[in-house]
């Protein structure tokens, strides 16, 4: 596996996991795939893994519209209440 350097649109994903999930979804915890996809496990406060979630796609989908504004990211795709 490689490792790169994350895109702003992943950078802002992975702060929005941060802001609802807490710090210790670092970017050392994202991983690439194959494809150079970078994805995250996210850890809650509480230990558990609620999301695995490729900052890769939804930093793209963001970008393009296909997910709508930030509110619709954090509510219906990293599972964070308003």
């Amino acid at each position: 596996m490689h490792q790169r350097v994350l895109t702003a649109g992943e950078t802002a994903v992975l702060a929005m996991i941060q802001q609802g999930y807490g710090p210790q979804n670092s970017a050392e915890r994202v991983f690439f795939t194959n494809a150079g996809e970078a994805v995250i496990s996210v850890e809650a406060s509480d230990g558990t893994s609620p999301l695995i979630a490729n900052l890769s796609n939804l930093a793209a989908w963001r970008a393009d519209g296909t997910i709508s504004s930030d509110d619709e990211l954090k509510s219906e795709w990293l599972r964070l209440g308003a």
